[in-house]
């Protein structure tokens, strides 16, 4: 194994001397590596998890059963492996060369999106890798063992940590701080409906059909945050998640008030009759825009059935729980109350 023989060079590039062992001394049998998000997943345990009201409730099949953990990364070598005329070495140059980070979280890589009709995060656009936000202590974990990225302390990378004019900005001052930048900025957030655990149980894949263009919003570490939505069926039983997330979409032109504040999906969640999506001839197709996430709303999402390569509607799903997860809470109804005003008050 490498990782014992190259960890002492790998951390002193690193700027770390937790490592600073000699040969004569008795090798550590933990390091914070090891109980990092990274390393253990657990971000994905936590989710998945009947504990915490999760997809396992459902199926009652453990993850560890299932092929959801691949993407953890099980040593140093996934970042800073590299070879030279055959020869195996650790390298930071490996890291930070953003090949890693595009492998497994599927962003940052600006030729590649744009190939795909994606959008192209301004920072990348501009040659930004994720290194030049995320820090050394996020990646390699700082010895806590955490739940989910988005739980208090897990993060350094703010985007105030180089944007400090902000505060100033008019459309920012009037949220006073209690919007967070995704909100506005990302202009990008797929969702996910109908994954079929079934599928994934049986034959190891997922089938689940994608929403684009549908932002929903939560409360997220006292900010109002963008969250996707993933909506699961498994023999009849079905659950709605919420989680907030951060997909790397970010766009310098920011979303003005009316796709916010009176919007028609604002209305129609008041009157009522608001449906995100419907199934229709065999197609599923979702509203656009900012949906706020309220307790207690009737969702209305139709569920299917996926035999034979083909999607039916599932006449006999039953009632979906609802879940808000990786530390995020529904809107308000004070909340609410703002959002139907056609723009934001200055008190």
């Amino acid at each position: 194994m490498l990782r014992k023989s190259c960890v002492l060079l790998l951390w002193a590039l690193a700027g770390s001397a937790f490592f600073c062992y000699s040969q004569e001394r008795k090798w550590p049998d933990k390091n914070f590596f090891d109980n990092s998000l990274h390393h253990t997943g657990r971000g994905l345990a936590f989710w998945y998890s009947k504990e915490r009201g999760g997809v396992e409730q459902l199926t009652g099949v453990p993850i560890t059963r299932l092929n959801c953990l691949n993407c953890h990364v099980q040593s140093c070598d996934a970042c800073h492996l590299k070879h030279t005329g055959g020869v195996p070495a650790y390298s930071v140059a490996t890291a930070r060369a953003q090949t890693a980070c595009v492998e497994c979280h599927g962003f940052g890589d600006a030729e590649k999106a744009r190939k795909n009709g994606l959008f192209v995060d301004v920072h990348f656009e501009k040659g930004m890798k994720c290194m030049d936000c995320h820090t050394l202590r996020e990646i390699h974990g700082d010895g806590k063992i955490y739940d989910s990225a988005f739980q208090e302390g897990v993060t350094d990378a703010r985007c105030e940590n180089c944007h400090k004019e902000v505060s100033s900005i008019p459309s920012h001052a009037v949220h006073k701080g209690k919007l967070d930048c995704g909100a506005c900025h990302l202009k990008e957030l797929p969702s996910c409906h109908n994954c079929h655990m079934e599928t994934r149980i049986k034959d190891g894949k997922s089938v689940s059909l994608p929403l684009r263009n549908i932002f929903f919003l939560v409360n997220s570490r006292g900010k109002v945050a963008l969250a996707t939505c993933q909506t699961f069926v498994f023999q009849n039983q079905t659950l709605i998640d919420f989680a907030p997330s951060f997909p790397h979409t970010v766009s310098k032109q920011g979303r003005g008030c009316p796709e916010c504040h009176a919007s028609r999906n604002v209305r129609d969640i008041k009157a009522g009759t608001f449906r995100p999506v419907t199934w229709s001839e065999g197609r599923l197709e979702n509203v656009s825009g900012v949906v706020p996430v309220l307790a207690g709303i009737t969702w209305n999402f139709p569920f299917l059935n996926y035999a034979q390569g083909k999607w039916v509607l599932n006449q006999n799903a039953a009632a979906p729980r609802v879940r808000y997860v990786g530390y995020c809470t529904p809107i308000t109804a004070q909340q609410f109350q703002k959002m139907q005003q056609a723009q934001p008050a200055n008190q």
